[in-house]
């Protein structure tokens, strides 16, 4: 399973970097500025869940949405953003505290985008049919993303304008998108124990999965006047998963290797103009896996607002 994150992280690698990393704009449809100078400051919503159930029954939930202040800006070569959390809105509950640690990178070029995403999780709260909910400092989730799209069109298309604002697009077009991703979740705990069956159990220190897939997208901006825009965008895909578990006093038990079909989305929208911008982007990164014995479920939602202001740069 090394080797198969390996090859997709190559392959990832070939997309984004098979052609240079800067095109040359079409200035009729994207316009750059010479200087990049700006401050940026808005909200950030993230809403985290992940599941774990048999035979449609839920036997273990987690729940993790957060709200918080960003500040951010570039000047020259130096770009910054501060995520200040105001507001913890589902990590802890009545039954206990859990606690997060996550760290997401994106790096937009004029013909690719990338994407890190890793977040440890400490606590869950244990649900149970029949059973009263309680609160596991034991239960330890890690979920690490990594995907990234290749710019078909990126002479006339920029995703960096719709999402980032680093530059502005001047005429409705679109781009098809190649797309990789290679996913690890690992789940652990001091003996967890799943109802498999009404008569049966079973008892997991660890879950594992890899998932490994590719895709082909589309996306397209959608100006009305001169700076307002919308742009939506998905990918759709094949994906292959690589299953393990650890039963209690049993050896690792490996499950074949299951392919199915994925579809993300992403959708930005605002006012885009020369010196001031203001956008609403939103992703949804939805993950339900059926295995043997589990089924687990993986959702990540983000909602961001942003508000900026370019220096030195004429009306």
């Amino acid at each position: 399973m090394v080797n198969s994150t390996c090859t997709l992280s190559v392959l990832l690698a070939v997309i984004c970097f098979s052609l240079p990393v800067y095109g040359q704009f079409d200035s009729s449809y994207v316009e750059t500025f010479a200087t990049r100078t700006r401050v940026n400051g808005g909200l950030r919503y993230r809403d985290n869940s992940a599941s774990i159930s048999v035979d449609g029954e839920q036997s273990l939930d987690l729940k993790n949405k957060g709200l918080a202040v960003r500040l951010g800006g570039r000047y020259k070569w130096l770009g910054y953003t501060f995520s200040i959390p105001i507001s913890d809105l589902g990590t802890d509950s009545e039954l206990g505290d859990a606690t997060s640690l996550g760290v997401n990178l994106q790096l937009y070029r004029d013909k690719f985008y990338l994407n890190f995403n890793a977040r440890r999780t400490v606590g869950f709260v244990r649900r149970s049919p029949g059973d009263p909910d309680y609160f596991r400092k034991d239960i330890k989730f890690l979920d690490v993303l990594l995907y990234g799209f290749r710019i078909l069109n990126s002479k006339r298309f920029s995703l960096g304008s719709a999402f980032k604002q680093r530059s502005r697009q001047l005429k409705s077009t679109g781009s098809f998108l190649l797309a990789g991703m290679a996913n690890r979740q690992v789940l652990t705990a001091n003996q967890l124990t799943l109802p498999v069956t009404e008569s049966g159990q079973l008892v997991i220190d660890r879950y594992s999965q890899i998932k490994l897939g590719v895709g082909l997208g589309y996306a397209y901006t959608f100006l009305f006047g001169k700076s307002l825009f919308v742009t939506p965008l998905a990918v759709v895909g094949p994906e292959i998963r690589f299953v393990d578990y650890d039963p209690a006093a049993v050896p690792r038990v490996l499950e074949s290797p299951r392919l199915s079909i994925r579809f993300r989305s992403r959708l930005a929208l605002g006012y885009n103009g020369r010196r001031n911008y203001v956008a609403l982007t939103a992703s949804y990164l939805p993950s339900y896996d059926a295995t043997e014995t589990l089924d687990t479920r993986v959702d990540e939602t983000r909602i961001e607002l942003i508000l900026g202001h370019r220096f030195n740069v004429d009306r």
